[in-house]
């Protein structure tokens, strides 16, 4: 196989989805070319997420969250590490549908109340229980169970000793949001490329070892740096359908169940499906020039027949002048022998 003319990025991307005859020059390209497309796939897939993260923080999630605080809350202060809320008022927020439970109760409780407000916040995927000098925060999606925090430490993290609840409406309205979305992209983008990084990593391990047991047993020898090469691009689709599954997730809490079974599934047919393509071409090369070899031998012993031939043919001219020769030769010697000459 030869090698093909050099492919930009997304026209790579579109042959790693929908040509799988493009794998075979995948295989041929050096190492670093395929470490280079797989880092390239992996800063559009942060950048697109940190955005669309970004921006839904900035014009859903805050505008709720100052929704939530003039609306729904009470009047409240915090001072000396001590929350109080406007005559002792407990407030109650339940959304169902989202699966959150938030409690806010400042007065004096006993052990038992506050057992009682931590067994309701296990039920739901995220619960908040706000006391006059702690909170307990409880998040599914975290593996550390029902933590408890004191208010102190939120408020010293925030360099904040004391304010009210008008003085928190007062600082969200003062928030630069082009300023916070870009702080928050730059933030996120970090985090998810690095976290995706080491993910994607594992994965291309996983595939390398599964395309090198494929090639085995197909009975075909591949170098390592084409195994990465395929097991990279395969990974392409996956990581696109990942983008629109994010998105989808972020904007709606769309879940699909095993999707994770199905992302990984994706890359393991393009893998065997690209090591079958390639060892199918392999044999057809083989094949044609098995049969470049026996045309090679039909035209050579062609040729050595004609040479034979002409060699008799020349043999045979040699010898009819040869043979007129003599007769000249006789013919000469009687005229003498008759004085004609």
């Amino acid at each position: 196989m030869e090698k093909t003319k050099k492919q930009g990025f997304f026209r790579s991307v579109k042959n790693s989805i929908f040509s799988f005859d493009s794998y075979q020059d995948f295989a041929l390209e050096e190492t670093k070319k395929g470490i280079g497309y797989f880092f390239k796939l992996l800063i559009l897939f942060s950048i697109i997420i940190a955005i669309v993260f970004s921006a839904l923080q900035v014009l859903v999630t805050i505008p709720e969250f100052k929704n939530f605080i003039t609306s729904d809350l009470p009047n409240f202060s915090y001072k000396d590490g001590q929350l109080s809320v406007e005559n002792n008022e407990v407030v109650t927020i339940d959304r169902l549908a989202d699966n959150i439970l938030i409690i806010v109760d400042t007065n004096e409780l006993s052990d038992e109340k506050i057992e009682e407000y931590k067994e309701k916040i296990n039920l739901y995927d995220v619960g908040l229980v706000v006391l006059k000098d702690k909170i307990y925060l409880k998040n599914s999606y975290s593996t550390v169970g029902i933590q408890e925090i004191p208010l102190q430490e939120i408020s010293s993290m925030y360099g904040a000793e004391e304010f009210t609840k008008q003085d928190i409406i007062d600082q969200i309205n003062n928030v630069n949001m082009i300023s916070l979305f870009v702080s928050l992209t730059v933030v996120v983008f970090l985090g998810f490329f690095v976290t995706y990084l080491i993910i994607s990593v594992l994965d291309i391990i996983i595939l390398v070892l599964l395309s090198n047991i494929i090639a085995t047993i197909l009975r075909i020898r591949m170098k390592l740096s084409a195994l990465i090469n395929i097991s990279i691009h395969s990974m392409t689709l996956p990581i696109i359908l990942l983008i629109i599954y994010a998105i989808i997730f972020l904007t709606t809490g769309f879940e699909i169940k095993y999707f994770d079974i199905m992302y990984r599934g994706i890359s393991y047919v393009y893998v065997i499906t690209a090591i079958y393509l390639i060892r199918s071409a392999l044999i057809k090369q083989k094949m044609e020039l098995t049969a470049i070899v026996e045309k090679q031998k039909e035209v050579k012993e062609e040729l050595e027949e004609d040479k034979k031939e002409k060699e008799e043919e020349n043999k045979e001219k040699e010898e009819e002048k040869k043979s007129k020769d003599e007769e000249d030769k006789k013919e000469d010697v009687g005229k003498e022998a008759n004085g004609e000459v």
